[in-house]
């Protein structure tokens, strides 16, 4: 586990090409565990979501990474697979539409939202455990 740190959370990652299976063995694992999910592709389709909804131009990097660090979302696992929830409203179905893969794509790009997503996902690392859908 690199850069553990003493007594933090332990952290699964699972990796692999699209369409691998990553997100499915990734919910499998932290509902036998027990353990928090994170779907990190996720993040950044909401992010872009997010901007899109509010306005923010998707190339203005200190707007976005602002957006990305004042995101309200959380993950959760169902019989249906993992739903993503923005504020409170489920959007699984937006974030995985074509126009949320380019928007993602686009944020994923910004080293500012990079920075400020990584954040968030260390914030997530919490016992009793992660397990999380890439890197």
């Amino acid at each position: 586990m690199r850069g553990a740190v003493a007594g933090s959370a332990p952290i699964i990652c699972v990796d692999g090409p699209s369409g691998a299976g990553k997100g499915t063995l990734a919910q499998s694992l932290a509902d036998t565990l027990g353990w928090h999910l994170l779907d990190s592709g996720a993040l950044y389709r909401v992010v872009g979501l997010a901007c899109l909804s509010s306005g923010v131009p998707l190339d203005q990097a200190q707007q976005v990474a602002i957006v990305a660090r004042s995101l309200d979302v959380t993950f959760q696992s169902g019989t249906e697979g993992v739903s993503v929830w923005l504020s409170g409203e489920d959007v699984t179905r937006e974030i995985r539409s074509e126009e949320g893969g380019t928007s993602a794509s686009t944020v994923a790009a910004l080293p500012e939202v990079r920075d400020a997503l990584l954040l968030r996902q260390r914030e997530l690392a919490r016992l009793p455990g992660l397990v999380a859908d890439g890197r």
